[in-house]
Order: structure tokens, then sequence, then C-alpha cells
């Protein structure tokens, strides 16, 4: 059912390289009887460079293109329920691509019953300039987790690098960008909570996140495990967030890294892990130029190579992703 009688309050972007916990936050602040907070939407990493093949969007056969192909690709067919077309364009309220944003979130957490939605990215951190300018109100979350064991998760995953070099290089990368927002906006918009303190001290970390964007503390938000909406994230992940909080989930790189990739994930990301508190355990760890040379030629690239033969999915996501982009580039 559309409907247009809830009031817009100030979105919640929630942060977090890959692996670092964004879908457990996620699924917490979604239990909030008042917060929704869908699957990823990639909306500003994918369309935002876009927008220029769109034109004008004050003409509403422009906005319809733009909903149009949003609702096409891979992530939205995965969002469940899927967003409805017709209860997207009624609720955009703004003819930008701001307005499709919140029309398309906002009419999703309506058919929830909810009455203020959230969008969980990791990738739009690296839009966060074009999002604040969007949505100057809203609440920004970053949830930060030791690297190594981020790393050692995303390592196995079907996207992402697959050698402790380039892994430590693409965390560290994300904390800068999360450096350059921290910089630039106050305590009341932004909110950073260590994975580890969230496991440890789910009740508190709730509260806290509460008090920042403003919301009262709800119970409902401790049992988010009991949500049985198809949630469609790899299946040691989904195993997870369908059980109570595991408090014994980190750290698992002590047991699982070898010596060599402590050493080189230390060389690189040593200064930021000690910053967000992590320990480090290799004392002035190095890596050589012919060691750096053998990993980014001959180590890295056949199990990057081998990850993306098996990611089925990517290839479905990049296909429809390359035929939009090739439609509007032609038509332009």
């Amino acid at each position: 059912m559309c409907s247009s009688s809830i009031k817009n309050t100030s979105p919640i972007f929630i942060f977090g390289s890959a692996r670092s916990g964004t879908s457990l936050l996620s699924r917490i602040i979604n239990s909030h009887p008042r917060i929704s907070v869908p699957f990823e939407s990639h909306l500003y990493d994918t369309f935002y460079p876009w927008l220029k093949y769109y034109g004008d969007l004050n003409l509403s056969k422009n906005r319809e293109r733009l909903v149009d192909d949003i609702l096409s690709i891979e992530c939205m067919r995965d969002w469940s329920p899927r967003p409805d077309r017709e209860c997207v364009l009624a609720e955009i309220s703004q003819n930008n691509f701001a307005g499709i944003v919140d029309g398309l979130i906002r009419s999703w957490s309506i058919s929830q019953g909810k009455k203020r939605w959230g969008e969980k990215t990791p990738a739009h951190a690296f839009f966060w300039r074009e999002i604040l300018s969007d949505f100057p109100k809203c609440k920004i979350i970053h949830i930060v987790r030791d690297g190594r064991d981020s790393s050692l998760s995303l390592k196995n995953a079907r996207f992402g690098p697959k050698h402790y070099y380039h892994l430590a290089k693409a965390w560290v990368k994300y904390l800068k960008v999360i450096e350059a927002l921290k910089s630039e906006v106050s305590r009341d918009s932004f909110y950073e909570v260590r994975y580890e303190d969230l496991l440890s001290n789910t009740d508190h970390k709730s509260r806290e996140i509460c008090d920042f964007i403003e919301e009262d503390f709800s119970e409902e938000m401790l049992s988010f495990y009991t949500n049985r909406n198809p949630y469609p994230t790899d299946k040691d992940n989904l195993r997870n967030l369908a059980k109570p909080i595991i408090s014994s989930n980190s750290n698992k790189w002590k047991s699982s890294m070898s010596p060599r990739d402590l050493r080189i994930f230390e060389s690189v990301a040593g200064p930021y892990l000690e910053a967000y508190g992590y320990e480090t355990v290799m004392s002035h760890p190095n890596i050589s130029s012919i060691e750096e040379v053998l990993i980014k030629y001959f180590e890295h690239p056949p199990k990057k190579i081998l990850s993306m033969i098996k990611n089925r999915k990517g290839h479905i996501d990049g296909l429809r992703r390359l035929a939009i982009y090739t439609r509007l580039v032609i038509t332009q």
C-alpha cells in the first residue's frame, strides 16, 4: 500500500569497511520499531557518477528512467520486499538525486511500517561529501573492526582482494576516507563504534546509538536475530545474523594468520591498528621491494582471478550495470 502520511526524518548512514560488522549493526538498528535499514543499495557508487546522462531531473520522464534503472540492478532484486515502482515515484519530494534516494528508501520503510530510514552500503563512504550535500542533517554511524579479522573474513568472500597485502591497503584506504569525514563533521552528526565493543556490550552500545540518533532505546534491537526476512549475504554471515550476539567472534586472526601474513598486514596497517586501539604483535614489520613485486604480480593475481571466476552473482550484477551504462552513453 502506498502512503505519504509519514513525515521524513533525518536519515542514518552506516559506514564501515567490508566485513567490519555493518550487516550486524544494520540489523540491530533495523530492529528498532521506528527505523528500517534495507539491504545495500549502491545508489551513490553506481548512479551518482552517471547522473549527467539522465538530464534534467525536473522532467518526470528522466526521473522515471533513473528509478527504472535503479530498480533493475542486482542489489535491488535482493531487497525484501522488492521496492514498488509507483510507491517510489509517489514518495519523491524533490526533483533531484537526493529526492530519488529518499523516495526509494522511504517508500520501502513505509512498507515496513517504519517512520525513519537508514542506509548501509560500505562503498558509500567514498561518497560522503555528496551524501552530506544531499542530506545535511543525516546521522552517520561508523563501525570499525580489527583489520586483521575483517581481512580474514573478506579474503574468503566472493569479492574483494585475496592477499593480506592488498587487504591491508584496502582497509587503510577506507580509514583514511573516514578520517577525512571525521574532520569535516560535528560530533552531533558522527558516531563511531568498535565492532568488538558492540559484541562485548551490545546493550550499552545500542543505547548509545539510540541517544546519538535521538530515538528511544528499544529492547527489540537486541532481538535482531529473530528477523526472518531474507537477507542476501553469504552463508557464514547469514548464519551468524540468525543467532544472538556471538561475543567470541573477535581476535580470530591470532589463530588463523601465519607469521608472514601478520608481518605483511602490520607493515602496511600497523599505525592504523594502533590508532584504533588494536594490539600489534610484530616488532618493526616490513616488506622488501622484491617481496612486494612478488605479491603484486605473482601471488595475488591467480587468487583474484579464481575468485572472480567463481563470483557468478558479481558477473550478473556487472552485466546489468554495463548494459545500463552502455545504453546511457549511446543515447546521450
